[in-house]
């Protein structure tokens, strides 16, 4: 059996397996990334994963390691050139760190397309050949499979769809410009307009501190009926239904994947983003369309990480 480390690096949490070339995670971590600034947390990394290597040294050793990391990569250098939720993250050189240290080939992406590889071989993508899968956590981030293959573009990773300017004077985004996707659909955007509406007086059952709110505490608002959580999840599923019925409308793809933290309110966002896409879309059956939620969730990326090998 041929197996690969998986990695999954976001702004808050390392997760990292290892995971065979069918996808099958054997063993996985995970870690809280203590100090943000990339050099400790490579060194907390290649620690974690050499420890992780010997509890598994009965398994198949690893052929490569394939990672995802958030925001804007050079694959070809294995550079994570930057991310908006990584701000310290400046043209770190992570593929040729880990090589060196597990003298392995490694292969870097952006993390939402490892995400879209899982989905699209073991999960709610499976069987389809053109497909969106949008992730819904600090940020918003995508991942294209287009004719059966991951789409890179021509510039490398792509499909920046957090970043498609929905409302074009809208709020300011990490990117520097104003009203991205990710500014209306984000965990970040979800929890920020709740806390802005009940500092307004909007009624809400939430009776936290306002700066600990999460999304997890709105989709139980939401299942209780409380209408400041359902307004926030209408206005993020509109924002997203805007956003999928136009890529939708330009490739006439067959589905569209929601995943990530806040991918878990998918029943709440549904609605919105299935009436922009049957009042939206031009040339494709939205009842031959799949809008479906994430299956594998956290593991996704992992199982997809093997897949950067055969592309």
């Amino acid at each position: 059996m041929n197996t690969y480390i998986g990695i999954d690096i976001g702004g808050t949490n390392i997760r990292y397996g290892l995971v065979s070339a069918e996808g099958q995670v054997l063993d996985w971590r995970r870690f809280t990334v203590k100090d943000h600034r990339p050099e400790p947390a490579l060194d907390d990394l290649a620690g974690q994963l050499k420890n992780f290597l010997k509890a598994n040294s009965k398994n198949t050793p690893p052929r490569g390691i394939g990672i995802g990391a958030p925001g804007k990569i050079d694959q070809d250098k294995g550079l994570v050139i930057s991310s908006p939720n990584l701000p310290h993250w400046k043209n770190v050189p992570l593929g040729a760190f880990l090589q060196d240290a597990f003298e392995l080939p490694v292969r870097l992406d952006n993390d939402a397309n490892l995400y879209a590889l899982g989905e699209w071989l073991a999960g709610a993508g499976q069987g389809l050949n053109n497909l969106l899968v949008i992730t819904l956590g600090t940020g918003v981030g995508g991942g294209l499979i287009l004719g059966g293959r991951l789409w890179a573009g021509s510039f490398g990773p792509s499909c920046e769809i957090g970043h498609m300017i929905i409302e074009p004077n809208g709020r300011p985004c990490n990117c520097g410009r104003r009203g991205c996707l990710e500014t209306l659909a984000s965990a970040t955007a979800m929890t920020g307009l709740a806390r802005e509406l009940i500092t307004q007086g909007y009624k809400s059952g939430y009776r936290g501190r306002l700066e600990a709110l999460t999304t997890a505490d709105l989709f139980h608002l939401a299942e209780a009926g409380d209408e400041l959580a359902l307004l926030v999840f209408d206005r993020a599923g509109a924002a997203l239904g805007v956003a999928v019925a136009n890529v939708v409308t330009l490739l006439g793809l067959e589905g569209v994947v929601i995943g990530g933290g806040a991918g878990a309110a998918f029943r709440f966002l549904r609605s919105k983003i299935f009436k922009a896409l049957t009042s939206g879309i031009f040339g494709v059956n939205p009842d031959r369309f799949r809008l479906a939620q994430s299956v594998l969730g956290d593991m996704a990326p992992l199982i997809g990480a093997p897949r950067l090998f055969a592309e």
